[in-house]
């Protein structure tokens, strides 16, 4: 029987102001098991960055009213938590006018909100970003909604440890201590995903639940190693003098990672305004890989907040950040495509290790309607 005991979590607060933690957040999102709809849900106050960059509160998470600034229609996508240079993309999309061109006044929704897959199904909330394993469990849990543009091609999550610790292979974690913030999100399925790769499971190793204080507990050696999101903790680290190994979980089993998603309802009912987001989005992740120091100008820009209490660090995450917006599996498609690979990996791994229990047909957890190659095309890394 796996021992899972608990170091600490006590410092959470600490790491809020922390670079990366709200694409963190977002991906802890996705639960364990199936995902359920709730009938009536709840609503968590969030706050707000419109068209104009300013901040506020908003009582609960509701679709934006169907008119907004100058005409233009309101739309509200849900971004997570607190703004952050890894929505560097959608608020490029914003600084630039991609949105405005397209008759769209566009709130970007903060904060965690409470069935936030659940809202999206329900159309309560238009537009959220979510994992792809997220949206495939919501799916096997009758919540319908769909990924209709990919922001990173390569899943941004990894298992990082001291130089010498000689974590540097899936085989290597036999018999270590491994330290994830808890069994649930993108770090525990990143977590099985590197096992599965070396036969291994979770009987096979030390599974320590650290809560999100992997920086601490891989630098004071309270653990062989830790997994943690590629652009994060590995760069903090780095920029804190001290060398690890990192073994990407896309460098043995890519899974589809975090993109656009909305609801099935939107896509059949009104298409057109699913196209024009998409089509901003793309022009916003074009120009991200394209100039990354310009899209953090565009980022403080809308939310000045997103560059932390150390900007430099900040910018590092972003730059880093974009290395896994691009993938050679994808090269010549256009910016915001989902690689249906990516999501017949994704469904049968989360069926395999029993994340889900119910089968899911891939096709219906992403589309590609909305991608045109006339907003530019990867090029290879």
């Amino acid at each position: 029987m796996r021992l899972i005991t608990i170091i600490n979590s006590s410092k959470n607060a600490a790491f809020l102001a922390l670079p990366g933690l709200a694409l963190l957040l977002s991906l802890l999102l996705a639960a364990c098991g199936d995902a359920t709809a709730s009938s009536s849900p709840a609503a968590t106050t969030v706050s707000t960055t419109s068209a104009a960059g300013t901040t506020g509160a908003t009582p609960t998470a509701t679709a934006a009213a169907a008119t907004g600034t100058g005409g233009k229609q309101a739309v509200t996508l849900a971004l997570s938590y607190i703004p952050d240079v890894q929505f560097a993309p959608y608020y490029v999309a914003q600084d630039k006018g991609y949105f405005a061109n397209e008759g769209l006044a566009v709130t970007f929704q903060h904060g965690t909100i409470d069935n936030l897959m659940g809202l999206v199904g329900q159309g309560k909330i238009q537009f959220a970003l979510a994992s792809g394993d997220e949206v495939i469990q919501a799916r096997a849990g009758g919540i319908p909604v769909r990924t209709v543009a990919t922001q990173y091609q390569k899943y941004p999550v990894a298992l990082a440890s001291l130089k010498g610790k000689g974590l540097t292979t899936p085989a290597s974690l036999k018999g270590k201590t491994i330290g994830i913030p808890g069994q649930f999100g993108s770090t525990y399925i990143g977590l099985k995903a590197l096992l599965a790769a070396a036969n291994l499971t979770e009987d096979d190793v030390k599974v320590t639940t650290i809560g999100f204080t992997q920086r601490e507990a891989i630098s004071q050696g309270k653990v062989d190693g830790a997994m943690v999101y590629s652009m994060n903790e590995p760069v903090q680290l780095a920029k804190a003098g001290v060398a690890v190994d990192v073994i990407e979980v896309s460098s043995v089993t890519n899974l589809a990672s975090v993109g656009l998603i909305t609801s099935d309802s939107m896509i059949s009912s009104n298409p057109q305004l699913v196209q024009k987001m998409v089509r901003a989005i793309q022009l916003g992740i074009r120009d991200t890989i394209a100039n990354p120091d310009a899209a953090f100008d565009s980022t403080i820009k809308v939310a000045p907040d997103a560059k932390g209490t150390d900007p430099d660090l900040s910018k590092q995450v972003l730059k880093e950040m974009v290395k896994f917006m691009t993938s050679d599996a994808v090269k010549g498609q256009p910016f915001g495509y989902s690689d249906p690979k990516l999501w017949e990996t994704s469904a049968q791994f989360l069926l395999d290790t029993k994340l889900i229990r119910t089968k899911v047909d891939p096709a219906t957890a992403f589309t590609n309607d909305f991608i045109k190659p006339d907003q530019g095309r990867y090029s290879q890394v």
